[in-house]
């Protein structure tokens, strides 16, 4: 089964019956294949790029494939953008075969994969079976916390599209507490308790400053927070994958 969203031509196919993993730009060729190939639905197909931007949003696919044509320079620059902003999605570019200066390009703003259109479709098919799978094996060192936000363990530092974020020691000791049980829900004290220590006398609103300053590091809205937030009555957990 092959889900397709609009294309170009004004066709609107069936809709899709549950949410696919995968999303490809692609008139034709091995990309098209693939999504005959699959039974499953999880590639959803389109020929247009306006509509390939905006599942990239709605959707969430882990894995994103867009052929050039029809996507252009600006459609790989937005679904690098998305790539940086979500960590757990995967981007792969299908180009000509002699567009080698188009594939090395791609590999250099930012996409996982890059192959020529004459690339055999059970090759293609393994290579985004990989990726998938690749995107469903979080390292235990690197752990997101928010929208395009990792934090690394061993490295001791947060980055947010690849780019580090400077934190007080509290800040990451605090931040990497709550990523360790996310979606559990601490109370102040055991913050003060667990972050600074059982024999540490300070106030609790203490938490309350260090988090209102993680939350200007790691929320896109820090005024509407999506994943550091506040729990009513008891005090703030971490919610990785919202927003």
């Amino acid at each position: 089964m092959v889900s397709r969203a609009p294309g170009s031509n004004g066709r609107q196919d069936a809709p899709v019956a549950r949410p696919p993993t995968w999303l490809g730009l692609a008139a034709g060729g091995p990309v098209r294949e693939v999504a005959e190939t699959l039974e499953d639905g999880r590639l959803t197909i389109t020929d247009d790029p306006h509509a390939f931007a905006r599942l990239l949003i709605e959707l969430r696919p882990r894995i994103a494939i867009l052929a050039q044509p029809p996507g252009g320079s600006d459609d790989l620059d937005g679904a690098v953008a998305e790539r940086h902003r979500r960590s757990t999605m995967r981007l792969v570019h299908v180009s000509p075969a002699d567009g080698i200066e188009a594939r090395l390009i791609a590999l250099e703003r930012g996409v996982d994969d890059a192959v020529s259109d004459t690339i055999a479709v059970a090759e293609l098919l393994a290579r985004l079976r990989i990726l998938d799978l690749r995107t469903r094996r979080r390292p235990e060192d690197h752990v997101p916390v928010a929208d395009g936000v990792v934090i690394d363990l061993v490295a001791h530092e947060v980055r947010r599209d690849g780019e580090r974020i400077h934190l007080r020691p509290k800040e990451f000791q605090l931040l990497a507490m709550l990523a360790a049980h996310p979606g559990r829900a601490y109370t102040r004290r055991q913050l003060l308790d667990r972050v600074w220590g059982q024999g540490h006398d300070g106030d609790p609103r203490t938490v309350d400053v260090h988090v209102r300053w993680l939350r200007a590091k790691i929320e896109r809205r820090p005024e509407a927070p999506a994943h550091l937030v506040t729990v009513r009555g008891v005090g703030y957990r971490l919610d990785p994958l919202s927003g």
